[in-house]
């Protein structure tokens, strides 16, 4: 399954974000989200910003994540 997952912009050098997901670094490129600044939410999906989005989305998608991962522990196969 493929995941967009929202990030809080800790830093922009050139056309990069950086921020954190799941206690690691990541670097999103913000060619298609240039509005982009730090502080702002972004969802970034294979190494790239779709789009800015507010903390409320961001927060509701990292809801989401959480409880998937959570259902998927559970799980047998």
């Amino acid at each position: 399954m493929c995941l967009a997952v929202p990030g809080k912009v800790k830093r922009i050098e050139e056309n990069f974000a950086y921020f954190d997901f799941d206690n690691k670094e990541y670097r999103a490129d913000i060619s298609l989200a240039p509005e982009v600044k730090v502080n702002d939410w972004i969802l970034m999906h294979d190494g790239r910003a779709l789009s800015k989005i507010s903390q409320k989305e961001a927060k509701e998608n990292l809801e989401f994540i959480k409880t998937h991962e959570e259902m998927a522990d559970h799980e047998h196969y």
